[in-house]
């Protein structure tokens, strides 16, 4: 199973997807949480997680990224 929640801001996303992961976990499932907001990098925190490392620095940074994906 794939969920994907998205919406505009303030609505209410990463409350609905801690609320469904810690669920799904409950029962059992396997889980993967990814958040891809750069703006608001507050979902570890609702799930009871550390704050984990940019994952940027899996690509070398954002600069370097940028400078691979121009071309």
């Amino acid at each position: 199973m794939k969920i994907l929640i998205c919406g505009k801001g303030g609505c209410g996303k990463s409350t609905i997807v801690a609320l469904l992961a810690k669920e799904l976990g409950a029962r059992k499932s396997k889980v993967l949480v990814v958040d891809s907001d750069e703006s608001n990098i507050g979902l570890h925190s609702r799930l009871g997680m550390q704050k984990p490392e940019d994952f940027m620095n899996y690509f070398g940074g954002k600069k370097l990224l940028f400078e691979k994906t121009r071309s």
